[in-house]
Parts: structure tokens; C-alpha cells; sequence
């Protein structure tokens, strides 16, 4: 059922609850402004439906209390639809690589490379990551210290070190 037709729906049922709550009112009393608290609640009862989209909930005379779940459970659909995107947002703001390479970085364990020809890759990766500010490497140290061509194995983390932001953002992934 798409929203226009929940809509018309939900108009015809006011209506006809409207209308049910008047006939019932006025066959509970001959005088229609001489009102006892039942001919008062029923006419209430009337015209709730239509009280529902500016309140909550309501409270009877004798403790009856009604709660108007429609406009919580829309809010709930809006709030999560907005937290679906959020999530899709953070789980496709970096590569799987360089997801890897912050995973990495924040554990305590040694962290190796050796240069080849596919150094390249990595070096955009950890510039990106830079740039992003979810890494930083301190002075005189960084991509092209790490990424000497010399065949050599360096530790990236002598070279380059998580920031907080970067710790943030594993938190929010549920990585760290």
C-alpha cells in the first residue's frame, strides 16, 4: 500500500469514525447542549481522529488514555531510512584497501611492506588516507621515505600513525 492510498484510507476511517462518534453522541442525549460526561466523551471520541495529527496521546475523564502511534511509527520509518544512509556513507567512505591499511595501522602489531611494482597503488591509498586526515605521518617521514624504491622492507607505522579521526572512524564501522 503506497502512501496515497494509506492516506485516503486513513481519512475514510476518520470520517467514519467521526461520524459513529456523533451518532452515538447525540442518541445518548434528546437535548444536544445539555451534555452528561458520557455524551462529552463520545463527542471527544468523535473527533480524536481528526485531534491525532496536532497531538500524541490524550487522557479521558476516568484515567482513559490514548496514544497516537501513527505519527511515532512514521518518525521511526524516517529515522531509520536516515541512519541507512548514513551507514551507506560510512561503509563506502574508503576502499577495502585502505580500510585494511587503517585496520592495520591501529593494532599493535608490526606492520611490513616491501616495495614492487605495485607500490604505486599503495602510495595513492595512503595519500588519500592523508588527505582524508584519517592518517598522518610525522615530519621528514612519510610516502616517499616509506616507498623507497630500494627493495627493502620498511614499518609503515615508523612513516605514518591513525589519528584520532581516523580511531573514529573504525568505531563507527564497529572496527575498533
Amino acid at each position: 500500500m503506497n502512501s496515497n492510498q494509506h492516506g485516503r484510507l486513513s481519512i475514510k476511517m476518520k470520517i467514519a469514525i467521526s461520524l459513529i462518534g456523533l451518532v452515538l453522541a447525540i442518541l445518548h442525549t434528546t437535548k444536544i447542549l445539555n451534555f452528561d460526561t458520557q455524551g462529552l466523551i463520545l463527542l471527544v471520541i468523535a473527533f480524536l481522529p481528526w485531534l491525532a495529527d496536532f497531538l500524541s496521546k490524550a487522557e479521558l475523564p476516568g484515567g482513559w488514555k490514548l496514544e497516537f502511534i501513527q505519527q511515532i511509527q512514521e518518525e521511526q520509518v524516517r529515522q531509520k531510512y536516515e541512519i541507512e544512509q548514513l551507514k551507506f556513507l560510512i561503509e563506502g567512505f574508503v576502499t577495502e584497501s585502505e580500510l585494511n591499511i587503517l585496520r592495520r595501522l591501529s593494532s599493535s602489531e608490526p606492520y611490513m611492506v616491501k616495495v614492487d611494482n605495485t607500490s604505486h597503488f599503495f602510495s595513492s591509498e595512503l595519500d588519500r588516507l592523508r588527505r582524508l586526515g584519517l592518517i598522518a605521518n610525522p615530519d621528514n617521514k612519510g610516502r616517499a621515505t616509506l616507498l623507497k624504491n630500494d627493495g627493502q622492507s620498511r614499518e609503515v607505522k615508523e612513516h605514518f600513525h591513525i589519528t584520532e579521526k581516523g580511531k573514529s572512524y573504525l568505531k563507527f564501522r564497529g572496527i575498533a
